[in-house]
C-alpha cells in the first residue's frame, strides 16, 4: 500500500513539474488546451478537474496577454496571491527615473497596488497607471521624484 501512495505522490510531482514548465514556455488560453499540451507529453486520461487542481497548487493566474486574450500565467513564487498575504509580499521593487517612479510586482499585482496608491490622494501624486506586473506612478513634480518615491514606499509598506 505505501509504495502505490509513493508511486502516486511522484507521478503527481512529475505532473506538477511538467505542467509549470509548459506554463513557462508556451501561452494557454484555456484549461482544455493545457490538458491536450499534458496528454501529447504522455500523461494520458487527465481530466480538466485535474487541470483545474494542478493551476490552484500552482498559484496560477489568468491575466491578459498582449493579443488582448486572457492566458494563465505563473506567478513569480508560483504561489497565490492571499488576502492575508501583506501587499509589500507581492512587490519586486520600487525606483524612479527622475520622471516616474515605477513598482516592478509579481504577475497579476500591478492593478491592485495602482489602485492603493490611488485611494487616498496625495498632493505629490498626480496618479496612477497599473499595467499586469508595473505600476507607473506620476509625480505632480519630477523636482520631488524622490519623494513622492518615498510616499508610495510608505503606502505601499516597502521602506
Amino acid at each position: 500500500m505505501n509504495e502505490t501512495l509513493e508511486l502516486i505522490d511522484a507521478d503527481e510531482k512529475t505532473l506538477t513539474a511538467a505542467c509549470k514548465k509548459l506554463l513557462q514556455q508556451q501561452s494557454f488560453t484555456t484549461q482544455n488546451k493545457l490538458r491536450e499540451a499534458l496528454v501529447n507529453l504522455g500523461f494520458g486520461g487527465i481530466s480538466q478537474s485535474t487541470v483545474s487542481r494542478l493551476l490552484s497548487q500552482l498559484g496560477v493566474i489568468k491575466v491578459q496577454n498582449a493579443c488582448g486574450k486572457k492566458a494563465y500565467c505563473l506567478t513569480v513564487e508560483s504561489a497565490p496571491v492571499r488576502v492575508e498575504s501583506s501587499i509589500s509580499s507581492q512587490i519586486e521593487f520600487i525606483t524612479h527615473n527622475q520622471a516616474v517612479v515605477v513598482v516592478k510586482t509579481h504577475p497579476g499585482s500591478a492593478q491592485l497596488i495602482a489602485r492603493l496608491v490611488d485611494i487616498d490622494p496625495h498632493s505629490e501624486i498626480l496618479g496612477t497607471v497599473g499595467g499586469n506586473d508595473t505600476v507607473l506612478v506620476i509625480p505632480k513634480s519630477v523636482a520631488h521624484i524622490d519623494k513622492c518615491e518615498q510616499i508610495v514606499r510608505i503606502r505601499l509598506g516597502v521602506h
